[in-house]
């Protein structure tokens, strides 16, 4: 007889996060099913969050892109999405790429809910930390002018501040943490 429990709701989004994260495209298509096929609000929240923890590229790129089917993922969740693969290491170049191609349809989807598209701008850049992705961002809202400038003008001013960190304290914090893993 089969052993069947049900994870504890504290953890279930570390759980499914660590098992998309962790396994094979079987596990993430799993609770890609699962997500469609629950009717529960919040867990198709866990879900859907717990699909933007893959180690693999092209599911984060395939759900980035699912992500714009609102038939797929409801608008609002879209956004949570496209924030979530920008908070994953291997996904935030795929968010930032995704979020300069798509802008006009995102902004179209967006631009008049300012939270939402503010929401969006933020988490898409908020982890942006390297010269030639700040030179991207100004470029990219130079293009744009007028559209979302208090949004995009907090977006420069955090990822200056994140270019400026990782410059001063970087190979600090990484002699630190060699010295502190020999012991």
């Amino acid at each position: 007889m089969g052993c069947f429990f049900r994870i504890p709701l504290n953890v279930r989004d570390i759980v499914y996060c660590t098992g998309v994260s962790l396994l094979d495209e079987d596990v993430w298509e799993f609770i890609w099913m699962k997500f469609h096929s629950t009717t529960a609000v919040s867990e198709k929240k866990i879900l859907l969050e717990a699909l933007t923890c893959s180690d693999d590229r092209n599911l984060l790129n395939r759900l980035l892109n699912l992500s714009l089917n609102s038939e797929v993922v409801l608008d609002q969740d879209a956004i949570d999405v496209i924030i979530h693969v920008a908070r994953n290491p291997h996904g935030r170049d795929l968010a930032w790429k995704f979020f300069r191609d798509k802008w006009k349809i995102l902004n179209t989807r967006y631009g008049e809910a300012l939270f939402m598209n503010s929401k969006l701008i933020s988490g898409v850049t908020e982890f942006l930390n390297t010269e030639g992705e700040l030179k991207e961002l100004k470029n990219f809202m130079k293009s744009y002018d007028g559209v979302a400038t208090a949004s995009f003008s907090r977006a420069v001013e955090t990822v200056e501040a994140n270019v400026r960190w990782k410059m001063l304290y970087q190979d600090e914090l990484f002699q630190w943490l060699g010295k502190a893993l020999r012991h």
